[in-house]
């Protein structure tokens, strides 16, 4: 199977409010790729596909009435690997948003990372890393 992954394609996120989602990730440096509805039994699926430096996030929002999944299916978080970790915090502090976790600095015998954690609009978290040399 490994022969045949090429890269990971995208991370979807189910979202309660797309409007204000796309709000959050925007000012990260996120940018829009596409945007559509598609039909479903329930009504229209709303959906965004949002990209920065290769990541690419869907973020749809089930149709007025559906139960919103909280659990997610056990992810955690997203890590994005930055080069300056303090400028980072200095701009989501500029931003508005409040750290969820950190700056932590973990070493090992193998690497050494500083990083911070903020969360989303509807909960989810997003790591930014920097990577010691």
């Amino acid at each position: 199977m490994r022969s045949h992954i090429k890269q990971l394609a995208h991370i979807g996120y189910q979202v309660s409010d797309l409007e204000r989602s796309l709000n959050f990730y925007r000012p990260l440096g996120f940018s829009l790729k596409t945007r559509f509805a598609k039909p479903s039994p329930g009504g229209q699926i709303e959906v965004a596909f949002i990209e920065l430096a290769g990541v690419v996030l869907e973020l749809y929002q089930l149709p007025q009435g559906t139960r919103f999944d909280t659990p997610r299916c056990g992810i955690d978080h997203i890590a994005l690997e930055v080069d300056d970790l303090a400028a980072v915090a200095a701009r989501l502090e500029e931003l508005g948003y409040p750290l969820d976790e950190g700056p932590v600095r973990e070493s090992s015998p193998w690497s050494s990372v500083s990083f911070l954690l903020i969360r989303g609009p509807d909960g989810e978290r997003l790591e930014f890393d920097q990577t010691a040399l």
